[in-house]
């Protein structure tokens, strides 16, 4: 059976004072601007799909989803409040791949757009019409995407349980001006319910939500280091870990300067071992200290040298590539700003 309609039947944004225009006017459901092949584009040239689209389908985590346990767990994020406890800061996003993504001291969300909350959008523009040959592991377009949608909904109640949460969407800027906590609360038990006299099992709950969304927080450095294993090591789809080349240059130092300090501990017990009668005699204790300081001494050599043989290409590639885009900026623009007057 396919699945119809809005998952809620309550208006959640009833009493939000822009109410009429949030279901009578779509422009204003989506943003003022959209980027379109590096270009800005009004909203209304695009269509509403497209829209839809760029806004809930994290298309670059469906392609690494086979490796997506290596960043998180196929668990519901944890409330708001608790990832205060933790000490992270809820930072704001409108990219759909990085909506859970969290780092050190913060947690990437992106805010629920309006439409999602618009029971006549989801009826509209969430209806899948390709009968029983659609199926929910082989979705069409307009099915997946309204999986995206369940998904993103789904992390939402995960993440606003509690009233202190709500609080903190609220500031935040999370949830839409105007969705009151008895709203939410409302929607949150018509969501799990789905008509049904009590919260449905997991495996019903699961069955119509996107893959990512059944992950719910990633890692943000393995995030990056799966992106660079699907595509090189060059990729920037997720944050880098270094926004700088002195933090690149800086954290590598202080993991070759950490290794050769346990290096040393090593070499000085090794050391003190050679003073003493018994070891000072022992040939194999002799040969291995010797083997281990050539392997110290190369290994710290081997290490600085691939840390600058890594930055000079860092440093060559990002300058390629900037000269590169100019360049086809300004075939695309069709004209020359450096030209030499």
């Amino acid at each position: 059976m396919l699945p119809v309609g809005a998952p809620f039947s309550s208006d959640v944004l009833a009493h939000n004072d822009d109410c009429e225009v949030v279901t009578t006017n779509l422009s204003d459901l989506f943003p003022a601007s959209v980027r379109r092949a590096g270009d800005l584009h009004v909203q209304d040239d695009i269509p509403i799909a497209e829209l839809i689209e760029q806004e809930l389908d994290p298309t670059q985590l469906h392609r690494m989803i086979h490796h997506l346990w290596l960043a998180g767990r196929p668990v519901p994020p944890r409330p708001l409040h608790y990832q205060a406890l933790l000490g992270r800061d809820v930072v704001i996003s409108e990219r759909i791949d990085m909506h859970c993504v969290w780092g050190p001291g913060r947690i990437i969300l992106k805010p629920i757009p309006r439409f999602l909350l618009n029971r006549s959008f989801w009826w509209d523009h969430f209806e899948c019409h390709c009968g029983i040959e659609c199926q929910a592991s082989k979705p069409c377009h307009l099915r997946h995407l309204r999986q995206c949608a369940l998904g993103f909904l789904l992390s939402y109640v995960a993440l606003v349980a509690y009233e202190s949460d709500y609080y903190i969407a609220q500031s935040k800027g999370l949830i839409p001006d105007g969705t009151t906590w008895s709203a939410w609360r409302r929607f949150v038990k018509e969501f799990l319910r789905r008509g049904s006299s009590s919260s449905l099992p997991a495996e019903q709950l699961y069955a119509e939500v996107a893959p990512r969304f059944i992950y719910g927080e990633l890692r943000a450095n393995r995030l990056a280091m799966i992106d660079k294993g699907y595509n090189g090591p060059f990729s920037t789809n997720f944050m880098s870990h270094w926004d700088s080349y002195e933090a690149f240059i800086s954290d590598n130092s202080s993991s070759i300067i950490a290794t050769t300090a346990w290096g040393f501990l090593v070499l000085g017990a090794m050391q003190v071992g050679l003073q003493t009668e018994r070891l000072g005699r022992d040939d194999v204790f002799q040969v291995m200290s010797w083997a281990f300081t050539v392997f110290s001494i190369i290994a710290v050599v081997f290490a600085v040298f691939l840390l600058l043989v890594a930055f000079v290409a860092v440093f060559f590639y990002n300058l390629l590539r900037t000269r590169r885009g100019e360049l086809e900026r300004a075939r695309y623009l069709r004209r020359e700003w450096r030209r030499n007057s």
